[in-house]
């Protein structure tokens, strides 16, 4: 992935923290810049992004994915459970949001890597991977998958259903 060629006018956020905070001793270490090159995304967008994936808002994920925002996130970073944002999304529930990433280029053939025994992808939490309570299936998830997996294209998202929350 190329470096953005502009960081925003929020490259450092230091400039956004005000005197009463600065006198607590708040402080960012480093600029959006600084964590690019350190990681290769950025790591406050990146959390964003996840915890919108996770949320299921399809409307501020599709923001990251289709604006300059692409630039400073990795659409199949692992979480720190091994995770890709697929995979959660999936998990979830949020069709529109598994659409949304597949769409963007979201790579389904990942696999979680907290799962030593099994190869676990986003299809198999679709299905309720691992089968216990609270994990249910998700049809109208899997059926984007397994439509995308079959033709190499997302269906209509205008005939998936809403989010649940």
């Amino acid at each position: 992935m190329p470096k953005p060629s502009n960081f925003g006018r929020f490259n450092d956020l230091n400039f956004t923290l005000t005197d009463a905070q600065k006198a607590d001793g708040w402080h960012f270490p480093m600029t959006k810049e600084q964590e690019w090159d350190k990681f290769g995304y950025v790591v406050r967008d990146q959390t964003r992004f996840r915890l919108h994936v996770q949320d299921g808002l399809v409307d501020v994920v599709e923001d990251y994915l289709e604006t300059e925002k692409k630039d400073l996130i990795d659409i199949n970073l692992a979480d720190k459970d091994g995770k890709t944002p697929l995979m959660v999304a999936a998990r979830n529930g949020h069709a529109k949001v598994v659409a949304a990433l597949l769409k963007a280029g979201a790579d389904i053939g990942l696999v979680d890597k907290s799962v030593k025994d099994q190869k676990v992808t986003a299809v198999e939490y679709a299905k309720g991977w691992p089968h216990q309570v609270g994990n249910e299936r998700r049809d109208d998830c899997l059926e984007i998958i397994s439509e995308f997996l079959r033709t190499g294209q997302v269906p209509d998202i205008l005939s998936v259903p809403e989010a649940r929350m």
